[in-house]
């Protein structure tokens, strides 16, 4: 007798292969997609009526870098936006070339707009993990996510951590899409390694999700080849990304992440110790333990200015009862394989933030996805009361929350960055040497195109630094040129200045001196001074 053939068992969803046409039931409604557009507008509004942006890394490096890399200046420059003139300057490019082609107003509303659309793979991520029969309350959690006091403070600004964001949570939101093909892994890792290649910061949030996607990988019957996918994807668009650049520095200071990690790679261009921030690291061995506890109350830990915000320290509160909870949460998930990866993609993005950061604002996609996972505890409450403190979290939350800020103008001007330069400036051919530790990169655009900048003074250069082979480069530069030398600076009467000028062999012209102005200064604030500089063997 010939026994029946046995019917084949389909494939679990995570390993549903490429062919599938299994429809997803938590596709995007019509009528959710219109509510996050309204979201992404509303965004843009607030971005405008909060003003333009005037913080210190723009006027530092966001707009000098993205200038400089479309202008091509390449080694014209040193150390013009001090250490930070090296970051990669491919997205202040993009940043650059919106802000300077439209009008301040517009390409603040814009920006907004951009940043805003966090609210989609936020809602995405969380109508899986939250239960299916109530896709209002993943919008609510969407908004109070990306409502955050690092996306308040850097809406409509260039910092591009709320940029960078984007691909990051697009990422972990394609990762949990249960029918996973592989070009979904591909783009998921594709997404993670543009992230990393725009802004290297964010490299552990994108390892933290990737470990996450690995798990997902795991699941699958062919786990070793999708997790190959996923890496390489990664890895090749981070290096399509960052390699040019990278290739740039090993080229001019035998160094592809210069200034940082000199001793590694040797050479001459090896920085000073010291130019690493560590003040951000835990301290103690409480702090190691409970630092969101630990900021909530003194946020100065974490960042410069003062903020309030309770979507992390909620979250974190909550995984300290995690066993309490875990297993009613992951049954009441609309997808309950996606609680895991989410739990995983969260920790593992905080600990490695936390070992190589400790820094507010690198930590925003851990901050957007805070709410989701407190609201997810609190449903496990029995009956409605769950439900009610889930709401009463987000609320109390979204009306706790406070900004940093980090500098706005009061009115728009006809341009993003404008500046007024005295007649001394237009001199053709001149050096202008940068005299403290002023943010004063954005001034450059405003030169004659073949004016040249180098810094005797910055955080990468000067005391209380020893000297090194940066200060020799400058040192050539100031000895090769024959133009005119000027300095630009707000403290010209400081000693330190005197005693670098004197060591490049430069004596200041202090008769000369006139005051610059730009739409990014204040009423109260010390206009920079440029002014003339004469060689100490021409004055002799």
């Amino acid at each position: 007798m010939i026994a029946p053939r046995s019917v084949a068992q389909p494939l679990p969803d995570t390993a549903v292969p490429p062919s599938s046409t299994v429809d997803d039931p938590l596709r995007l409604t019509r009528g959710e997609a219109w509510l996050l557009a309204a979201g992404v507008l509303a965004f843009g509004v607030a971005a405008f009526a909060l003003g333009q942006s005037n913080n210190w890394d723009l006027r530092n490096y966001h707009w000098y870098d993205g200038w400089a890399w479309l202008h091509g200046r390449g080694l014209q420059d040193l150390a013009a936006a001090q250490s930070q003139t090296w970051f990669n300057p491919v997205l202040p490019a993009l940043l650059y070339a919106l802000l300077s082609s439209l009008k301040p107003a517009l390409g603040t509303f814009v920006l907004g707009a951009v940043q805003g659309l966090n609210l989609l793979p936020l809602q995405r991520i969380a109508r899986r993990v939250l239960p299916a029969d109530r896709p209002w309350l993943a919008c609510a959690v969407a908004v109070v996510g990306a409502a955050g006091a690092t996306q308040r403070g850097e809406l409509g600004a260039t910092f591009g951590d709320n940029l960078i964001s984007l691909p990051l949570l697009g990422a972990l939101a394609l990762l949990l899409v249960p029918t996973l093909s592989r070009p979904r892994i591909v783009a998921a890792g594709a997404l993670l390694g543009l992230a990393v290649g725009l802004k290297l910061t964010a490299t552990p949030i994108a390892a933290g999700i990737g470990l996450a996607g690995l798990l997902v990988c795991a699941r699958r019957t062919d786990a070793r080849s999708a997790s190959l996918n996923l890496i390489g994807a990664a890895v090749l668009t981070a290096l399509l990304v960052q390699g040019p650049w990278m290739w740039q520095l090993w080229r001019d200071f035998h160094n592809p992440l210069f200034p940082q990690f000199g001793p590694l790679f040797g050479g001459d261009f090896v920085a000073p110790d010291g130019l690493r921030d560590t003040r951000w690291i835990p301290r103690t061995a409480l702090e190691w333990l409970f630092y969101p506890l630990c900021w909530a109350s003194t946020p100065r830990r974490v960042s410069e200015l003062w903020f309030l915000d309770l979507r992390v320290p909620l979250a974190y509160a909550a995984l300290l009862v995690l066993p309490l909870w875990w297993r009613r949460a992951r049954a009441q998930a609309a997808q309950p394989q996606a609680m895991p990866v989410l739990l995983v993609a969260f920790a593992a993005s905080y600990l490695l933030w936390l070992v190589l950061f400790g820094y507010y604002r690198y930590l925003v996609v851990v901050e957007m996805l805070a709410p989701l996972l407190f609201c997810a505890a609190a449903l496990t409450l029995p009956r409605r009361s769950g439900l009610i403190a889930a709401i009463g979290l987000l609320v109390v939350t979204g009306l706790a929350t406070r900004e940093p800020r980090w500098g706005r103008l009061k009115t728009y001007a006809g341009q993003y960055v404008s500046a007024a330069l005295p007649a001394l400036a237009q001199q053709r051919d001149a050096l202008v040497v940068f005299g403290d530790r002023e943010p004063l990169g954005f001034l450059a655009p405003a030169f004659p195109d073949d004016t040249r900048f180098v810094r005797v003074l910055g955080n990468i250069i000067g005391p209380p630094l020893p000297r090194w082979a940066l200060d020799d480069a400058v040192q050539q530069r100031i000895d090769a040129h024959r133009g005119p030398l000027l300095l630009l600076a707000v403290h010209t009467d400081d000693e330190v200045l005197r005693d670098m000028l004197q060591q490049h062999g430069l004596e200041l012209q202090p008769q000369t001196c006139a005051a610059v102005d730009s739409n990014l200064f204040t009423a109260r604030e010390a206009r920079p001074l440029l002014c003339e500089l004469r060689k100490q063997s021409a004055t002799q």
